[in-house]
Parts: C-alpha cells; structure tokens; sequence
C-alpha cells in the first residue's frame, strides 16, 4: 500500500506509516509517497519507472530512500549546520568530479599493500550482473523495508545525491564531492542516482558499459568506494568489477 502527499497537504495523517517515515519525508519540500514495509518490490520499482516517466515531461526526477533512522539523524544535523543546496551544486563540476576521482585512485592505489597490477588482477570468471536494485529490500529476505519514493524538482537527475545528502564520514564523500562525481557519470554516461540510503547509493546506466571502458570506469568506481572492490567482490580486485560493469545496467556503492 502506498500513501501520497503534497506538501500542501502535510496535516493529514496516515497511522499506518512510521513516525520516522513521516520524519524523513518532511525535512524536505518535496513531493512523496511512502510505501509500508512488506509492499511488493515491483509495485515499488513499477511505481518508480512511471514517475520517471512523467517527471521528464513535469520537470521532476524520483529517487527511492529506504526508512533510515541514521539518515535522518544525518539530515538533522547537516540541516541545523545551515547545509545548503545551492552551495553543494555551486561546487559540482564534471572535471572536479572526474580530477576528484583520479586523485582519489592515486591515494588509494599508494596506500594499497598490493601493488597496482594485483589491485587491478586479470578477471576471467563468471561476470555478476547488475539490473535492478536492491538498497530498500531488507538484507538476507526479499522484504522491502519501509520506503520513500521522492519527486525532486530538477531536470538534471544528478542533483538527487545534493538534495538528498548524505556521506561526509569515513571514506565516503561529502555532498558537494558526489555531485560532481554524480555530473561527471551523468555527462559521460547517462548515470543516474535511484536509491539513496545513509550508506549506499545505486545508479542506472541506460546500457552497460563497453569492454573499451569498463577497465577504467571500474578505477572510478573503486576510487569513489574502495569497498566495491574490497568487500563487494570474491577476487578484491578491480577487474573483476570491470567484467561486472560490461554486463550491467545498475551500479551499486557502498561505503563501510
């Protein structure tokens, strides 16, 4: 079941969503819906690809947020900071996002026990293929958890990640930095953000990546979230995420 609301329409009560649901909802001015936890994950996902339909011609994008108590506590805190959007998308460029990507692959790769060539290997097993994603379904069950869908004003999805921040701890970017990592992906192929939670963040492709590629994005990936190839593959190498880019429409971070 799913409940819809306008911000003009923010009295009305639903008893059977969350308080923290309806927290996390009003931080924003934006439009919402709010899916109870147990909801079927295609009515959920179907529900998102109609509105990204119609928000191209409205002037919308949607992004999916699971129900998330440490999120919430973030955007508590950033929002009494004085965070602001309008600074955060100021600061995002496509050649910031791409020279912060590669300053971070230096780092991490110097840092790194092993040299280059091991931290790259040379994959040949079977590739994981990526085509939907998976941050509201509850971890270990096909659940889905309790869910926002948002509808953001903006023609430009890759803004999604500065009006719903998050990151700014450990190695995780702040929210200026993924924006411009986000425009970086978006310019150069068509990377878009559909879940944001307080620690991951899945983006559609509109086609996988071609092998001439795949080495060097797969790089990127490693240097937004060293996690991706450290804990997110059986190998830990980054050629192993290249074989998975190539035959994937869904990227998928996460940061420790």
């Amino acid at each position: 079941m799913r409940f819809f609301k306008k911000k003009t329409e923010r009295k009305k009560e639903f008893h059977s969503v969350s308080e923290l649901a309806e927290k996390m909802a009003g931080k924003f001015h934006y439009d919402y819906m709010i899916y109870r936890a147990g909801t079927d994950y295609d009515q959920i996902m179907n529900v998102y690809e109609e509105r990204l339909a119609i928000g191209k011609k409205e002037g919308f994008f949607p992004v999916i947020v699971p129900v998330d108590s440490v999120l919430e506590d973030f955007w508590n805190i950033i929002l009494e900071e004085g965070y602001s959007v309008e600074e955060a998308l100021k600061a995002a460029s496509s050649e910031d996002g791409k020279k912060y990507l590669e300053e971070r692959y230096k780092e991490y790769a110097e840092d790194s026990e092993r040299e280059e060539g091991e931290l790259i290997g040379n994959y040949d097993g079977a590739p994981e293929k990526i085509n939907g994603v998976s941050s509201f379904v509850k971890l270990g069950s096909n659940e889905t958890e309790e869910t926002i869908i948002f509808e953001v004003r903006t023609t430009n999805p890759w803004e999604l990640v500065a009006y719903l921040p998050f990151g700014g701890w450990n190695e995780c970017p702040e929210p200026d930095k993924m924006a411009a990592v986000c425009k970086y992906w978006f310019d150069k192929y068509g990377a878009v953000p559909v879940t944001i939670s307080h620690d991951t963040l899945e983006m559609a492709v509109p086609e996988c990546v071609p092998e001439s590629a795949a080495l060097e994005l797969a790089k990127e990936h490693y240097a937004f979230t060293p996690d991706r190839v450290d804990q997110g593959t059986q190998t830990c190498t980054i050629s192993e995420v290249a074989a998975s880019l190539r035959v994937s429409k869904v990227w998928y971070f996460w940061w420790d």
